[in-house]
């Protein structure tokens, strides 16, 4: 049986939208894309999901590579009888915005998530674990050495308003991994990156001017396992209290669950740990 999945582009976070309907009798899901490499990355969440039969799934992947068309499978299964098993698949391409279409993707809390505009990643630095022995007598050393590591490297981007400064500095100090998103023709690609410190700098010294360099010293690391870090609805019982004065207003704009708790409008920075307050 073909399973029914479909995708669509969310563009306020360039993120793929998928929509699935469990099959009758099944009540386990896996959702995995495949790129232009061959590498089978899972949807995060969603590597073996309990589900409900016959239900509708809406399923976003806020990591997908930009530029580059996607297959996505998804597989569903009852737990109880293994080996039973319905596939559909779906392919579709975030369109490739240029040289100004690069994300700061943050994998807990989509609400940071944002475009950013890179001022330098000039040089990738390798090191190699290796051991250097001198012999006497001889004018060439001994060495021992490994496979070279994953590049440190410096990044260098620049946010326009006060807002921007805020999702960037909670993306990069909430201790989680980040993702750096662009289309392939920058070079870049989609590059993981563990934050080991950076700077926020005025790019005019004037308190009225908004605009911040952010100065990242950073490592390459693999995709985080996608059953940590899960991503957090952008919506919280805050904002909706604060956006709709009735339960019917409400149920005009956001008519279903979905809606309510992915309106990307009005958002605010998603830290783990509060920063100190700037009004004490």
């Amino acid at each position: 049986m073909t399973v029914p999945l479909t995708a669509e582009i969310e563009t306020a976070v360039d993120a793929v939208r998928l929509t699935v309907t469990v099959p009758a009798g099944h009540d386990t899901l896996s959702l995995a894309r495949v790129g232009p490499s061959g590498t089978v990355a899972y949807v995060r969440g969603y590597q073996q999901a309990t589900v409900t039969a016959g239900a509708t799934l809406v399923i976003r992947d806020f990591e997908a590579p930009i530029g580059v068309p996607l297959t996505y499978t998804v597989t569903t299964w009852n737990a109880a009888t293994p080996g039973t098993t319905d596939t559909g698949t779906v392919t579709v391409t975030i369109p490739d915005g240029g040289c100004d279409d690069t994300w700061l993707t943050d994998l807990a809390r989509p609400t940071n998530t944002q475009r950013i505009v890179i001022e330098r990643l000039d040089e990738l630095a390798y090191t190699v674990p290796a051991g250097v022995h001198d012999i006497l007598g001889r004018r060439t050393p001994i060495v021992s050495s490994d496979i070279a590591n994953t590049p440190t490297f410096e990044l260098n981007f620049l946010t326009a308003s006060d807002d921007e400064r805020e999702n960037a500095r909670a993306t990069l100090g909430n201790g989680v991994p980040v993702l750096l998103r662009t289309p392939p023709a920058n070079g870049i690609g989609s590059l993981y990156f563990a934050v080991t410190g950076f700077r926020e700098q005025r790019i005019v010294n004037r308190a009225r001017v908004q605009d911040r360099r952010f100065v990242v010293a950073a490592v390459q690391v693999e995709r985080p396992d996608t059953s940590l870090y899960l991503p957090i609805p952008p919506a919280t019982y805050a904002t909706v209290k604060a956006s709709f004065a009735t339960y019917a207003a409400l149920l005009v704009a956001r008519p279903t669950y979905d809606a309510l708790l992915y309106d990307y409008s009005g958002d605010e920075p998603g830290d783990v740990v509060p920063w100190p307050p700037v009004d004490v």
